[in-house]
């Protein structure tokens, strides 16, 4: 993934172990950046397929 704000790169398990602290962790859909704490919603699968990954438009 890539955060939209500082635009650092990370995985989904890097974001939710930065969650971790948060009391609502379990029904939250926001994925954190563990670099600069931006929470941002996850991507749909939906989208994730009309930009397939590689074209430049999808995030990782």
């Amino acid at each position: 993934m890539k955060c939209t704000l500082c635009g650092c790169r990370f995985d989904k398990i890097n974001a939710r172990k930065s969650c971790k602290a948060c009391s609502i962790n379990k029904g939250c859909n926001l994925i954190r950046c563990p670099n600069c704490g931006f929470e941002m919603p996850e991507e749909p699968e939906w989208l994730k397929k009309i930009f397939k990954k590689g074209d430049g438009h999808a995030s990782d």
